[in-house]
C-alpha cells in the first residue's frame, strides 16, 4: 500500500511510448492491461460524450485484475505522467441530483491539446449543472433575502464553510487518488465561470447556483438593491475618495433628470454598480464584490425582461393604431389623432414608430388646448376619401379640415400626384373655403356670392393669416403648459421618490429585525442596527417608528440600547409570532443571550402576547 499519492501530471502527461523511450520505464503485464483500457477510452468521441475510463471494481474485473492489485498499478501510471485523473458532473434525471464522475485518461486521440480535452470535459459538466439549477434550484423571496444577507456580510462570508454544489462534488476522495490540486481549482474556476455566463443563472461561489425566472428578476433586483443602499453604499463611500465622489455625480445627474420621461430605475442601478466595478480591487478587499457582480447580472436580466415585455406591449398597440388608419369605416381612425400633451411614455413610443413609418404620413397641429399629432395612410386614394368625407359629412368642422390642411401641406412633396385631380382640388377648395369663413368678416361671403374674386382672395389670404398666427400663439401657450407639466412632473416624481424611500426603508428594518431576532441570534438595539444598517440614523428612526407603528423599548426617546420590535399590524402576525417563540427560549435560557436583556425581553414578550 502506497504511503503517499502519486504526482499527477495533468495536462502535461505524455504517452507510454514516449515515457519508455525517455526513462527505459517498461510496464508491468496489469499496468499494461489498465493503460490500454484508458487508452481505448481516451478518444475524441468519449470526451465529447462522456465514455471515458472509470476506474471502478466492475470495470477492473473486465480487465480480471482485482481492485487492490488495480489501485497499485494505477498508482504507478499516473505517477509516470502518462495517465491523470478528470472528472465529469452529469445531472441524473432519475434522482434529480448531480453526480460525479471520475476517469483516468490517457493522452487523448483526435483532440489537439490536454487543456482542450479537460475544456470539453467541463463544458459538460457545466451544462448538467445548468439543467440542475434550472430544475431544483429556482428561488423564492425568502431565501433570496437570505442568501443576500450572506453575501453582503464580509465577516459571515470570511468564516461559511459549507460550499455550493460543485465545492461538495469536487472532493479529492472521490478519486481512487488525491488528483491534481491545479486540475480541481482550474475545473471548478472554468465551471463556475461557465455558468456565471448564463443569463438566467445565479451564481455565487461558496453558496450555491440558482435558476432565474423572467419574473422574478425585476423583484430580485429591488429587493438586493435596497438591502445594497441600506447596508453597504453607506460604507462603501468612505472606501475611496474618487468613489465617493462619482456617487454623488450621479446622484446629482439623477435629481437634473427627473423631468425625463426616458428614465429607466433598472438603467440608474445598472449604471451605479458599473462605477462601483470599476473600484473592483477596493470591493475585493473589502467584501462587497460579490453582491455588486449579482445586482449587476440582476440588471441586465431585468432590463432585457422589461425592454422584451415593453416591446410586445408597443408592438401589440402599434398594430392597433396601423389597424385605424387601415379603417375604411371609422373616419376619427382614418384621420388619427394623438394628443401630444398626455402623459404616455408608450403613445410618444409609438408616435416616434408611427412618423418614421414610410406608409404613414404625420403632421402636427395646435388645437386651442392641446398639441395633436396627425396621422393618415400614404396613399392618394385615403387622401382623397378623407376630403370627400369631410365635405360630405364634417364640412364645418373646422378642426377635421385644419388637421387634412395640414397633412397635405405636411406632405406635400409625398403625394403630388393629389394636386393632378380636378376632383380633389375642388372639394378641397371647398372645405378650405368653409373654414376661411370662419376667421374673416361676413361680408366676404357677400362678396363670394357676387363673384368679386380679388376681394374674396384677399379675404382668404387674411384667414391664412390669421391661422398661421394662431398657430404660432399656440405654440407660444404650448411652451408654457410643457414646463408647468415639467414643474409639475418632478414634483411628483420627488413626491413619489420620497414615499418610495419611506416604504423602502420600512422594508428594510422590518429585515434588519428578521435578521437580529432570527439569524443573528441576538436583539436589534439602535446600536447594532445602525452598525449593520448605516442607512438608519436616530432621525431617520425616530421618524419611521411612529409613521409605521414599529414598537420600541423603553418607549422613551432612542438611545443605543434601545430595541426596536415589529408593528401590530396583520401583516407582521406570522413574524410576531415567531419572535414570541424566540424570546421564550432566550428567558427561558434555552438559547444564550446577555441575562441583563432578560427583563426587557420580557417587556417586549408581553407586549406581543397582549396583541396575539
Amino acid at each position: 500500500m502506497r504511503l503517499h499519492p502519486p504526482k499527477d501530471a495533468f495536462l502535461t502527461i505524455t504517452t507510454k511510448e514516449m515515457i519508455g523511450r525517455a526513462s527505459g520505464i517498461i510496464l508491468q503485464k496489469e499496468a499494461l492491461s489498465i493503460m490500454k483500457a484508458v487508452e481505448a477510452h481516451s478518444t475524441r468521441e468519449n470526451f465529447e460524450h462522456g465514455g471515458l475510463f472509470q476506474p471502478t471494481e466492475s470495470a477492473f474485473e473486465k480487465l480480471k485484475i482485482s481492485m487492490e492489485v488495480a489501485l497499485e498499478h494505477l498508482w504507478q501510471i499516473i505517477d509516470y505522467g502518462i495517465a491523470t485523473q478528470l472528472f465529469e458532473i452529469r445531472y441524473n434525471l432519475t434522482t434529480s441530483q448531480l453526480d460525479f464522475i471520475p476517469f483516468v485518461v490517457s493522452v487523448p486521440e483526435g483532440i489537439p491539446t490536454m487543456e482542450d480535452a479537460f475544456h470539453r470535459l467541463l463544458k459538460r459538466s457545466s451544462d448538467a449543472v445548468k439543467k440542475f439549477a434550472t430544475d431544483k434550484r429556482t428561488l423564492n423571496d425568502e431565501a433570496w433575502r437570505s442568501i443576500l444577507l450572506k453575501i453582503s456580510d464580509p465577516h459571515f462570508m470570511e468564516n461559511f464553510t459549507e460550499g455550493d454544489e460543485i465545492d461538495s462534488l469536487l472532493d479529492p476522495k472521490s478519486f481512487p487518488y488525491p488528483p491534481s490540486l491545479t486540475m480541481l481549482r482550474k475545473g471548478k474556476e472554468l465551471i463556475i465561470e461557465e455558468l456565471d455566463s448564463e443569463v438566467k443563472l445565479v451564481v455565487i461561489p461558496h453558496i450555491g447556483i440558482y435558476s432565474l425566472l423572467d419574473n422574478q428578476a425585476q423583484n430580485f433586483l429591488n429587493i438586493a438593491y435596497e438591502l445594497f443602499v441600506a447596508k453597504i453604499e453607506p460604507l462603501a463611500k468612505s472606501f475611496d475618495m474618487g468613489l465617493r465622489d462619482r456617487i454623488e455625480e450621479m446622484n446629482l445627474e439623477i435629481k437634473e433628470t427627473l423631468s425625463s420621461s426616458d428614465i429607466n430605475e433598472i438603467e440608474l442601478i445598472r449604471k451605479r454598480m458599473d462605477i462601483y466595478l470599476a473600484y473592483e480591487p477596493i470591493l475585493k478587499e473589502k467584501g462587497y464584490y460579490r453582491i455588486v457582480k449579482v445586482i449587476r447580472k440582476l440588471c441586465d436580466v431585468a432590463f432585457k425582461t422589461y425592454e422584451s415585455d415593453k416591446k410586445v406591449e408597443l408592438d401589440k398597440l402599434l398594430r392597433v393604431y396601423l389597424t385605424m388608419l387601415e379603417s375604411s369605416f371609422d373616419f376619427d381612425s382614418r384621420l388619427l389623432r394623438i394628443n401630444l400633451e398626455k402623459d404616455s411614455k408608450n403613445d410618444m413610443v409609438i408616435i416616434d414608430q408611427l412618423r418614421k413609418n414610410p406608409k404613414v404620413l404625420s403632421a402636427e397641429w395646435h388645437d386651442a388646448d392641446a398639441k395633436m399629432a396627425i396621422f393618415t395612410l400614404k396613399l392618394v386614394s385615403s387622401i382623397k376619401e378623407i376630403n370627400s368625407l369631410i365635405y360630405e359629412n364634417y364640412r364645418f368642422t373646422t378642426e377635421h379640415i385644419l388637421y387634412l390642411k395640414a397633412i397635405v401641406e405636411a406632405n406635400e412633396s409625398e403625394i403630388k400626384s393629389v394636386f393632378k385631380d380636378e376632383e380633389f382640388l375642388k372639394l378641397y377648395g371647398r372645405n378650405l373655403q368653409a373654414v376661411y369663413f370662419k376667421y374673416i368678416p361676413w361680408f366676404y361671403k357677400l362678396f363670394y356670392f357676387l363673384g368679386i374674386t380679388p376681394l374674396v382672395n384677399s379675404g382668404y389670404a387674411k384667414a391664412k393669416s390669421i391661422l398661421v398666427y394662431s398657430q404660432m400663439d399656440r405654440q407660444f401657450l404650448y411652451e408654457k403648459r410643457k414646463e408647468n407639466a415639467i414643474r409639475k412632473k418632478i414634483k411628483e416624481k420627488e413626491e413619489k421618490i420620497e414615499k418610495d424611500k419611506k416604504i423602502q426603508n420600512k422594508r428594510v428594518l422590518v429585515q434588519a429585525l428578521e435578521e437580529a431576532f432570527f439569524i443573528k441570534g441576538t436583539v436589534p438595539t439602535v446600536e447594532w442596527i445602525q452598525a449593520n444598517y448605516p442607512i438608519f440614523t436616530l432621525e431617520v428612526l425616530e421618524k419611521m417608528i411612529p409613521d409605521f407603528a414599529f414598537h420600541k423599548f423603553p418607549n422613551k426617546p432612542l438611545a443605543d440600547d434601545s430595541i426596536l420590535s415589529f408593528p401590530d399590524a396583520p401583516e407582521f402576525e406570522f413574524k410576531n409570532k415567531r419572535l414570541k417563540d424566540s424570546l421564550n427560549r432566550w428567558i427561558r435560557g434555552e438559547d444564550p443571550i446577555a441575562e441583563n436583556l432578560v427583563p426587557r425581553l420580557l417587556e417586549i414578550r408581553n407586549t406581543i402576547h397582549s396583541k396575539i
